[in-house]
This record gives structure tokens, C-alpha cells and sequence, in this order.
């Protein structure tokens, strides 16, 4: 019998050693966590260089509107007006003497100011026009300049006192924010539609600012949205917004 026994052990562990590397080779997660590790900690960018290797998104939405304004006049156009999700915003202008008009358009690409497609592929939004005087006082004969004092009181929030006043089927809401004459109108009949509208104007203006005017400035909001406009002056030029509607106040907020 002992003659059989170096080969029986022999077999014995043999058969331990091949049980072993079966194991190790079998075990999937074993071989997948051993190979992704080594793959990213050696062939993987960093993020910093992933994003870098990421081609520049072009996320401009606006033409170059200063560009349209005379070198020797002293106005600012802002760079960023409101625009739709998804659209471009572009201009329609002309230059008649001292006044230059924007038409601004919002389109689905992005086409250059003037480009003759705008019209016919464009959604308008409203008109800006920029006049010259010779004078800031004449100028200034262009703007309301009333101080409202007088009619029905109404609390219209943040320490402001409107007036309400009726006339031609109208009601109004005035009152002053500064030097700036701010009427709400809306029909006789919808009467707490002009306070309503008056109050969201106060409310909105206490987080949103209007343009510091030199020496006036005048904004009419209408609950039919249509006769929405503003006007305010910078010393000799007089900046005008009309057919923006509900816009107006997303908009002027932007001119400085």
C-alpha cells in the first residue's frame, strides 16, 4: 500500500490547484471590476478634458443692434433683450435724419439684421424708434411730465399711492415711480382689471428696473395690451416703444 501513496496525493493536489484557477477565471464581477478599473485609471479623460475637446456651442441670440446707432451719437443699445426658447432675434431698421427705427422680428434661424427673409419668415414684436432733438427741452415737450395728486385714492402697494380717475369710457390708474408718469388703463366696465394690471406694474418694478430717464419718462399699460407704449428721454434723444404689449416691461428694463 505505500507504494500508492505518492500518487494519490499527487492526484489529490492537483485537482485542489486546477479547482483554484477555475474560480478565480468563473467569477464575472471578479473580471469585469479588474478590467475597468485599469481602464480608467489609464485611458479615461478627465473631465476638464472632455469638456475641452466639446466643440463651442453658438448661443447667441442677438444681432449687434449698437452698430446701427451713429458713431457721434451718445446711446447704448442693450446686448440682451428677451427672446424665445429656440429663436433668434433680429431688426428691421431704418435711418430717416435724426430718427432710427427698430422693427425687431424673432426668427426660427439666425438671419442679419436687414436680411430680406425676415419679413417673411419672422414673427414681429414691436418697434423701438431713437429721435434727435436739438435740445433735451424740446425733447422733453414729447413726454407726459404729470405729477398725479388727485381723484379716487388706491393703495397699490411697496408705499405707493395711485389715483383713479374715468373718462370716455376709460378707467384710470396713475401715479409716479420717480420721474417717470405711469398710467394703467383699461375699460370702465373691467374697473379691477386697472388696478390689478396697476398692481402687478408696481410689483413688477420693485425687482426690474426702468431706465433712469433725463429728464422724463412716460409709460402707458393697457389691460387690452394693444395700447401698451413707453417713452423716455436721455437729455437731446427720445426713446419710443410701441406694439410690444405684454413685452413692454421685459423689454425696457433691459435699456439702461
Amino acid at each position: 500500500m505505500k507504494k500508492y501513496m505518492p500518487f494519490v496525493l499527487s492526484l489529490f493536489l492537483l485537482a485542489a490547484c486546477e479547482e483554484t484557477n477555475n474560480s478565480a477565471t468563473a467569477d464575472p464581477d471578479f473580471a469585469t471590476d479588474s478590467k475597468s478599473s485599469e481602464v480608467d485609471s489609464t485611458n479615461t479623460p478627465s473631465k476638464e478634458e472632455a469638456d475641452s475637446n466639446q466643440p463651442a456651442e453658438d448661443t447667441s441670440t442677438t444681432e449687434d443692434f449698437q452698430s446701427i446707432i451713429p458713431n457721434d451719437w451718445d446711446v447704448e443699445m442693450p446686448t440682451e433683450f428677451p427672446v424665445s426658447e429656440g429663436s433668434f432675434l433680429t431688426a428691421i431698421t431704418k435711418i430717416d435724419n435724426d430718427v432710427i427705427t427698430f422693427n425687431f422680428y424673432e426668427t426660427s434661424e439666425k438671419l442679419a439684421i436687414n436680411d430680406k427673409a425676415i419679413e417673411q419668415d419672422g414673427t414681429y414684436i414691436g418697434q423701438v424708434t431713437i429721435t434727435k432733438y436739438d435740445s433735451k427741452e424740446l425733447a422733453g415737450k414729447e413726454i407726459d411730465q404729470t405729477v398725479f395728486d388727485s381723484g379716487q385714492a388706491v393703495d397699490l402697494g411697496y408705499g405707493i399711492t395711485g389715483y383713479q380717475d374715468a373718462g370716455a369710457g376709460s378707467l384710470f390708474t396713475s401715479w409716479n415711480e420717480g420721474r417717470w408718469a405711469i398710467i394703467a388703463r383699461s375699460l370702465t366696465e373691467k374697473a379691477e382689471e386697472s388696478l390689478a394690471l396697476a398692481k402687478e406694474t408696481v410689483e413688477f418694478l420693485e425687482t426690474n428696473m426702468l431706465p433712469v430717464p433725463k429728464d422724463y419718462g412716460y409709460l402707458h399699460v393697457d389691460v387690452e395690451q394693444s395700447g401698451t407704449m413707453a417713452k423716455w428721454q436721455k437729455e437731446e434723444y427720445l426713446f419710443a416703444m410701441t406694439d410690444f404689449g405684454e413685452q413692454t416691461l421685459p423689454w425696457i428694463v433691459k435699456f439702461k
